[in-house]
């Protein structure tokens, strides 16, 4: 029976813990009818995500409705245990509830009408977990120290022989087991980019080249009493917003930006130096996918030259490289990713204008398993 089972373990609730991973949910929805961030999905695709249902006939203890969003919530584990995901693997891929019945119309053919578009788009249906090519071509560790079955029981009976272990009075919290873990392939290629004017607007970009839809969030630091905003891109489209940083902070921002398996971008400057030294510098990051490896496109739009320093974050231990970018030219970098599981995290800045500061970091997906963040060790 256990050849052909897969036992999931799925926990309901966290309890009340933090979760420092914000939700994929869709966009908030704010007082005057707007929305915080976008969407390529439709409004009608939307509205389930919303709390907008009257009670059902009968009930009397469901709160009015308020248009907030329903969820995602905070992350909850899922154990996925079976002969196709053995080896303990993590899978760092957007899921909910709803991809356990994905998983069931995946494999059985049936359908569930219960299951908003929003949730197909954003939540994997649990197959990447699996390994269903090639199962049996990791060898399975030899177990050591075996025993007869009376070996094990005179062990039993020589350790319930042995006094009780006294209850630790300097109670501490757990430690996370440090390490890394092998990781699955995930089915993400994600892209933030940011178009700067002298005017004071920030414009940033966000595209998907991947198979699933993603949730972009992002933080205006400069001004966090205002909801996060967040964007749903589906594969094969692009969305794009604007800041009006003159208005909100006399031209100065700082925006940051978070997606799934440690996707982060951070573009801080001053739209007003753009005038003042004559430099326009920005970057775009292309990824190599079938190496694994990233692409850097550095940029100066400006009038003068600049000279721009890209130094690593974590995964190297290059050196600060040191690029002089002439005015109007593009000079592109490259790294190797293959040593550190294809991960990377680099900071931008320029010698000409101390407030501009270009952040990157994630993992290149290429089809192929990879391992965790070795820079969570």
């Amino acid at each position: 029976m256990w050849s052909k089972t897969a036992l999931l373990i799925n926990f309901d609730e966290n309890d009340g813990y933090f979760d420092h991973m914000p939700s994929p949910s869709a966009p908030s929805r704010l007082k005057n009818g707007q929305y915080a961030g976008k969407s390529t999905l439709s409004n009608a695709d939307m509205q389930d995500e919303y709390f907008d249902h009257a009670a059902p006939e009968g009930s009397h203890s469901q709160p009015t409705p308020d248009g907030r969003v329903y969820g995602p919530g905070p992350r909850v584990p899922l154990y996925v245990i079976s002969p196709w995901s053995r080896g303990g693997w993590v899978n760092s891929q957007v899921f909910d509830h709803t991809s356990v019945l994905m998983f069931l119309e995946k494999r059985f053919g049936v359908k569930e009408p219960n299951i908003s578009p929003y949730r197909r788009a954003v939540c994997g249906d649990l197959t990447s977990a699996f390994n269903f090519k090639t199962p049996n071509a990791d060898v399975l560790p030899q177990l050591s120290g075996k025993q007869t079955c009376l070996q094990a029981d005179a062990l039993r009976e020589n350790q319930e022989a042995l006094p009780a272990v006294p209850v630790p009075t300097d109670v501490k919290l757990p430690i996370q087991q440090s390490g890394i873990r092998l990781s699955r392939a995930l089915p993400y290629e994600l892209h933030t980019s940011a178009r700067c004017k002298a005017d004071g607007k920030v414009q940033l970009i966000f595209s998907n080249t991947g198979k699933q839809a993603a949730v972009f969030h992002v933080y205006d630091k400069l001004n966090l009493d205002r909801i996060p905003k967040r964007y749903i891109v589906e594969p094969n489209k692009t969305l794009d917003d604007k800041w009006d940083a003159l208005n909100d902070n006399l031209g100065r921002y700082d925006l940051w930006v978070l997606g799934p398996n440690g996707y982060h971008r951070h573009f801080k400057g001053d739209t007003q130096r753009i005038i003042d030294s004559g430099v326009k510098p920005e970057i775009r990051v292309c990824y190599d996918i079938a190496n694994g490896d990233v692409y850097v496109e550095l940029m100066n739009e400006g009038t003068k030259d600049t000279i721009l320093t890209v130094k690593p974050c974590a995964y190297r231990h290059d050196a600060p490289l040191q690029l002089t970018i002439k005015a109007g030219q593009v000079v592109k970098q490259h790294w190797s990713l293959a040593d550190v599981g294809h991960w990377y995290d680099f900071e931008v800045t320029s010698e000409s204008d101390p407030y501009y500061y270009r952040r990157f970091a994630g993992r290149v997906e290429t089809g192929e398993d990879s391992f965790s963040d070795p820079a969570m060790i």
